[in-house]
C-alpha cells in the first residue's frame, strides 16, 4: 500500500497564489527565450518552471524573492532545453573512416553531421 503524504496547505496556498500572480510572466519569460520554431514548446517549459519551484518549496526552502527565483528558473530551463536538444542532435562519427569510403557515403556522412 502505497502512502503519499499531502503537503502541508500553507504550502500548497502559497505556490497557488505565487501561481495566479506570476504566470503570465514566466510563459513570456520562456517565450522570450525560444526561437521562433519552437514557440509551441513554451507552455510545457513553463510549467516544467511550476513543478521546479513545487520541488523546490517541498524540500523546505523558503522563497524570498519569488520574481527573481521564477525569473532565474525560467531562465535556465530554457537554457536547459536547448543543451538538452543539442546532445540529441549530435551524432557520434566513428574517426577510423573505412579507406573505401564511396563518395555517395561521404555526402550521407556530412549531412549527418551537419544535422
Amino acid at each position: 500500500m502505497n502512502h503519499r503524504t499531502q503537503p502541508p496547505e500553507p504550502q500548497r496556498q502559497a505556490v497557488a497564489a505565487l501561481y495566479v500572480e506570476h504566470a503570465d510572466r514566466v510563459r513570456r519569460i520562456v517565450a522570450a527565450g525560444l526561437r521562433p520554431a519552437d514557440l509551441d514548446q513554451a507552455d510545457d517549459l513553463a510549467q516544467d518552471v511550476w513543478l521546479t519551484l513545487w520541488q523546490y518549496v517541498l524540500r523546505g526552502n523558503v522563497i524570498d524573492r519569488p520574481a527573481g527565483l521564477l525569473s532565474a528558473m525560467a531562465r535556465h530551463r530554457v537554457t536547459d532545453h536547448y543543451r538538452s536538444a543539442r546532445v540529441r542532435r549530435e551524432i557520434a562519427v566513428d574517426p577510423t573512416t573505412p579507406a573505401g569510403l564511396g563518395g555517395l557515403d561521404r555526402a550521407v556522412r556530412r549531412e549527418l553531421v551537419a544535422a
